[in-house]
């Protein structure tokens, strides 16, 4: 069988969709009788995982083309050359005039239902097609409940054809073993203190300047508090959150290392005090579900998809509100209640796991194929 997939979210630095598409597409190629096909406008960095003999590359068009003009005008034909029997498009948008029979892949729908937290040019090249995707697919997959009930009060006639299959962690994504990690972690990101921390692009939908607030209230409950440790690459309009850390009285402890490789991720996450993942919306927080894995104690927005990914061992907070999200995090550093969270993240990290998400989308592919 020949899967195909829109690989665009490995181009460049990986984030959320990024590790789906390795996770997903490499469980896939672990079957020898599968041909797992990558498709992009730019050239791909392949993670290690893909570095397969059944994994191979689309080829790409002689003119470079804008990623949205080359899903729908020059993929069919490469997809049609590469004898694919099904496309899967992992940015939820299908190619228009693919005879290849469609998968389409809704993470969240926040280019519809939170405009405002994207750029133009993301805007423009989801809203206009979504609808069009979604009636063109032979099935719709979802990440989580959140985005299944956004789905269906935005598209209800696509629940004939909707799908939900989650999310997993790398086992990658652990507790340390190593006592003397947590101090060089320490030195390298946060002048050799303890640390809060929040991973992710920086970009407005992550409340970014809402967990700034919080930790400078931190400091009137806790004068000594950790650092605050503000790891991802930087998104569109980082401008006022820049603004908001110049103002800040505690600046000199704040720190932006920038895109952190998988490792320093994993090392951020597993010595953190706390992480914190204060966004206003996400289709499921694929990095909390990996802080907890790490055993963090771990604090989220009290928005659905987060319930989902955070379940039984997270401190769930309003979105928006910096006194409580202080309060939370200040709870979450005690030793007492720091010691029961990890437990509790111990816990849920049993339950994460990507295999049982490879078999649910061999089974999907399998029927629609067939």
């Amino acid at each position: 069988m020949n899967i195909a997939c829109d690989a665009r979210a490995l181009v460049g630095r990986h984030t959320g969709v990024g590790t789906w598409t390795t996770q997903v597409m490499g469980g896939l190629a672990a079957d020898a009788s599968t041909r797992i096909l990558l498709g992009a406008s730019k050239a791909l960095d392949l993670p290690e995982a893909l570095h397969l003999p059944n994994v191979s590359v689309l080829p790409r068009q002689r003119l470079p083309l804008p990623g949205s003009l080359w899903l729908h005008l020059a993929l069919p034909a490469a997809l049609q050359r590469a004898q694919a029997d099904v496309f899967i498009g992992s940015l939820a948008i299908l190619p228009r005039r693919s005879a290849v029979p469609g998968i389409a892949m809704v993470h969240d729908l926040t280019p519809r239902t939170h405009p405002e937290h994207h750029t133009l040019i993301t805007r423009m090249t989801f809203s206009p097609f979504i609808k069009a995707s979604l009636e063109k697919a032979q099935a719709v997959v979802v990440g989580s409940e959140a985005t299944r009930s956004e789905v269906l009060e935005h598209f209800p006639w696509a629940q004939d054809r909707l799908h939900l299959i989650g999310y997993g962690v790398d086992q990658f994504f652990s507790p340390s073993d190593d006592p003397d990690e947590g101090d060089e972690t320490r030195r390298l990101f946060a002048d050799g203190r303890p640390y809060i921390l929040h991973l992710g692009t920086l970009e407005p939908r992550k409340g970014l300047q809402t967990l700034v607030e919080s930790w400078d209230r931190l400091h009137e409950i806790m004068p000594d508090a950790p650092s605050l440790v503000l790891a991802g690459g930087e998104g569109w309009d980082i401008g006022p959150l820049v603004e908001r850390i110049d103002r800040s009285p505690n600046v000199a402890r704040i720190h932006r290392p920038g895109y952190v490789t998988r490792d320093q991720a994993r090392a951020l996450m597993r010595h953190t005090g706390a992480f914190v993942l204060a966004s206003e919306a996400e289709g499921f927080g694929l990095p909390l579900a990996e802080a907890i894995a790490c055993g963090a104690p771990c604090i989220a927005s009290d928005i659905p998809s987060l319930h989902e990914s955070g379940a039984g061992a997270t401190l769930f907070t309003p979105v928006g509100d910096s006194e409580q999200l202080a309060q939370a995090i200040a709870h979450a550093l005690e030793p007492e209640t720091a010691r029961t969270m990890r437990r509790a993240s111990a816990a849920r990290h049993s339950s994460l796991s990507w295999q049982p998400i490879i078999d649910q989308w061999r089974e999907l592919i399998q029927s629609v194929v067939g």
